[in-house]
């Protein structure tokens, strides 16, 4: 088993679900946050434990570069000698690839440290404020670090966002820590089909995906239209001077995108997971309100998930093109063009 520690920030959740559920039923343990610090335990020792896994996966977002716990789990990993060969960075905040962007954030954390020395300058008697002078001199720390830390990713050939769970895969396949999936399944008939021991026909094996196979299949689909569309907000936000949007991670199963036009509000668009006409199958749909977080009642669109050639697909059912089938790329292009565009151009 190999052990993979994800590193992120909070409000970027949905690019570690991704990854999670991509990772699931693989030969790798997922360390998270979310599921190995139990109760009152204590989270720098966690944060720490980055030191032992065999890998880290670094989601570096905006959020996550101006993040305390996120750059005190860097300091840690820059502790291991040739660190970056134990990274897998997923890079979100492309503005680190030149040096106005890292700038920016080396000049936030000189901030930082200076407005908390400051405040720590308001204490009468220093030695009552010891976890705040380790606090600065983590912060310190960090002003030291970020530099080299930033450098060493930005001179990495990190691949897409969208391309990161592939790609770590196939790394780790390259270093043999991870067993080829056609290997293991032959090796897997042949050790237990008790089939054909039995003589008995194994066609329907290959039939219909079953209930598990396709909610999947709609979870991790709805991760990845997430991640892109943030992309695309990202940079929409980059190229245009006017238009700002505000994403809202509402729970797991439900993401919030708000547009707005000089600081006025011009579209609001809900995504969510679930069967909302009962059954099954998990659909996603899409709900559109001008002004308000409305209700999962009224629907803009809504895909289901269908076989096509074998394959899992996206099926499109209120589409304004009429019902059809798609990767989903195609669907974050319908979502996008049919449900965004219009609104935010006028």
């Amino acid at each position: 088993m190999v052990n993979m520690f994800i590193s992120y920030c909070q409000k970027d959740e949905v690019y570690a679900d991704n990854i999670d559920l991509y990772f699931k039923d693989k030969d790798i343990v997922l360390h998270r946050d979310i599921r190995d610090i139990s109760s009152w335990k204590s989270i720098r020792e966690y944060m720490q434990s980055i030191r032992d896994m065999d890998y880290a996966i670094l989601i570096i977002t905006d959020n996550y570069l101006k993040s305390f716990n996120c750059m005190y789990e860097i300091l840690e990993v820059m502790k291991e000698r040739n660190f970056q060969d134990k990274i897998f960075p997923a890079v979100v905040e492309k503005s680190i690839y030149n040096s106005p962007g890292r700038i920016k954030y080396i000049t936030h954390w000189q901030e930082e440290f200076k407005k908390l020395k400051v405040e720590m300058n308001k204490i009468d008697d220093v030695i009552n404020a010891g976890s705040i002078i380790d606090d600065l001199k983590r912060t310190q720390n960090i002003t030291f670090n970020i530099d080299e830390f930033l450098g060493k990713i930005a001179d990495m050939n990190n691949p897409s966002v969208q391309d990161i769970n592939e790609s770590i895969e196939n790394k780790l396949r390259e270093k043999g820590l991870l067993n080829d999936e056609k290997e293991c399944k032959l090796i897997k008939e042949k050790d237990v089909d008790i089939f054909s021991k039995l003589d008995i026909p194994k066609m329907f094996l290959d039939s219909e995906p079953t209930d598990l196979e396709k909610n999947k299949f709609m979870a991790n689909s709805f991760s990845k239209i997430n991640i892109m569309l943030g992309e695309l907000c990202e940079q929409l936000e980059n190229e245009s001077g006017s238009i700002q949007v505000k994403i809202d991670r509402v729970d797991s199963r439900t993401m919030m995108y708000e547009f707005y036009r000089n600081g006025s509000q011009v579209r609001a668009l809900k995504l969510f997971l679930g069967n909302p006409f009962g059954g099954k199958e998990y659909s996603i749909s899409i709900s559109c309100e001008q002004f308000s977080r409305g209700n999962n009642n009224s629907f803009n669109g809504i895909f289901s998930p269908k076989v096509e050639k074998g394959q899992l697909m996206l099926h499109s059912i209120l589409s304004i093109s009429g019902q059809k089938t798609m990767p989903v790329e195609e669907a974050v292009k319908e979502i996008w063009i049919s449900h965004i565009k219009p609104y935010i151009e006028r």
